[in-house]
């Protein structure tokens, strides 16, 4: 089993160095990713922009999800990873920005800017979503 296709999405303000934020997108979504730029305002009225990553490939996405690292996998096989799937069998993580524009990869769980990904898990009926993550994450660890 594997993932069907990946997304990132992050929100960047006028005070951000967006074309910074916008490499650090282009890196951990990887080569095949088409990248699109949405410029609009906050809910305050503010100027922003919305920077996304789309891999619509299978090995493109698995890629991508390597980028994560061998650390961040192993931390994320200590949580529930049930948490981190939704009914629509979408594996989703929030890195923190500022380490991931160092190519480096943190896991946000509090208030600063995040880079969102969801991962669209190759799923069929009978299968268990949170055990195909895991096994992918193991795999990935031991090789």
């Amino acid at each position: 089993m594997s993932l069907h296709s990946a997304t990132w999405r992050v929100h960047v303000s006028e005070l951000d160095d967006s074309s910074l934020i916008r490499e650090s997108i282009e890196w951990i979504a990887g080569e095949s990713a088409v990248i699109s730029v949405d410029k609009g305002k906050s809910i305050h009225g503010a100027r922003q922009e919305t920077i996304s990553a789309r891999v619509d490939n299978r090995k493109g996405a698995c890629e991508s999800f390597l980028r994560l690292g061998e650390k961040t996998m192993a931390r994320l096989l200590e949580e529930d990873l049930s948490a981190r799937i939704d009914e629509d069998k979408n594996f989703h993580i929030r890195l923190d920005i500022s380490s991931l524009v160092s190519e480096k990869i943190k896991i946000n769980n509090s208030d600063n800017m995040i880079a969102k990904g969801i991962f669209k898990i190759e799923c069929y009926p009978g299968d268990k979503p949170e055990k195909i993550v895991s096994e992918l994450i193991k795999k990935n660890i031991d090789d």
